[in-house]
């Protein structure tokens, strides 16, 4: 279901907004949440720009859990620019409580990880694990 759908649960869910990736992805969701509603996150709030992966909005695991994953850019003045750090996040996805939070790649460029999701396209939250282990260490799988 697309965001923008009428009766869309994200559509009314005040932490999803429009976003986008700049010249490399024209369009993306924007995932924010308040520090209070995440956990595993030492305490901090999440604010970032989701991957997709084709056709779809979450990431599936095994279990049939579903996840947001998002790139967290450091706070600094250029924090929209390809060359900004930041965070690579899985979210659960969430309706009335509890975000989960898992750091996949930290500290890491947001070109690379741009790059990396873009490359390699990952389907599932495992795939997601793999592409996300390698980003910064120069050995992307293919």
């Amino acid at each position: 279901m697309s965001p923008n759908a009428p009766g869309s649960m994200l559509a009314n869910d005040e932490r999803w907004r429009e976003g986008g990736l700049g010249e490399r992805r024209p369009s993306g969701l924007r995932f924010a949440a308040a520090a209070e509603s995440v956990e595993g996150y030492g305490g901090r709030g999440v604010d970032g720009i989701a991957y997709r992966p084709p056709g779809d909005y979450l990431f599936k695991d095994k279990s049939g859990g579903t996840w947001w994953i998002i790139f967290h850019p450091f706070p600094t003045d250029d924090a929209h620019t390809s060359r900004h750090r930041g965070d690579v996040l899985a979210c659960s996805e969430s309706h009335e409580e509890l975000i989960h939070v898992r750091v996949l790649a930290a500290n890491v460029s947001r070109a690379e990880a741009d790059a990396a999701f873009r490359d390699n396209m990952p389907t599932s939250y495992e795939e997601v694990e793999k592409v996300a282990a390698q980003i910064g260490a120069g050995q992307l799988p293919r």
